[in-house]
Formats: structure tokens, C-alpha cells, sequence
């Protein structure tokens, strides 16, 4: 039994993924340096970290979707990683946003 319980625990990490293999997560953009970067270069930054935001916040929905499917029948570390993931993107997409402010406010200091 105990050999039973200790493959689940070292294998359920691995099906992470698998769980969540509908929802797609983009990349974060590279962001421009705001101190040495054009004004061009500032706008297609922030263009991508708009279409970034955008993407984060549909991927989002697709993991919420996914855990409304799940319902009472998700196993609990099934649950936690997902929330876990969902805690990730949302502190990424803080990151990217502030990253760009911080190159915005660097481009306007000049």
C-alpha cells in the first residue's frame, strides 16, 4: 500500500501538466529600456505587454474553466497545482506591468 501511495505522490507532479494541457500560457514580452529606448520601441512594448495581458487573462479563464469542469470530482493535488499556476501567471503578469511602468517612467525622466 505504502508503494502504492509513494508512486502516486512522486508521479502526480508529472500529470500536471496534462491537466492543464488545454490552456495555453504566452511568454512574457521582452521589455524596452526605457532610460535608452525610442519612442517607437516604447510603443511596441507596450503594445505586446497589452496583447500579453490580454492572453494572461484568457489563459486565466481556461484554468478557472477548468477547475468549474473538474468540480468536487478534482483530486486535491490536481487542485492545489493549478491554483499554484494560476498564483504564477497573475504574479507574472504584476511583474510585467510593473517592469513596464518602471520603463515608462524611465522614458519620460529623459
Amino acid at each position: 500500500m505504502k508503494k502504492y501511495l509513494l508512486a502516486a505522490i512522486l508521479l502526480a507532479p508529472l500529470m500536471t501538466p496534462i491537466a492543464f494541457a488545454e490552456c495555453s500560457k504566452e511568454a512574457a514580452p521582452a521589455i524596452p529600456d526605457g532610460a535608452s529606448a525610442t519612442e517607437q520601441e516604447m510603443i511596441a512594448g507596450q503594445q505586446a505587454v497589452k496583447s500579453y495581458i490580454a492572453s494572461s487573462n484568457a489563459y486565466l479563464e481556461c484554468l478557472d474553466a477548468e477547475g468549474v469542469a473538474a468540480g468536487a470530482d478534482e483530486l486535491p493535488e490536481f487542485k492545489d497545482a493549478r491554483l499554484s499556476t494560476y498564483n504564477a501567471a497573475v504574479d507574472e503578469m504584476t511583474g510585467v506591468g510593473d517592469q513596464f511602468n518602471a520603463a515608462v517612467k524611465a522614458f519620460k525622466a529623459r
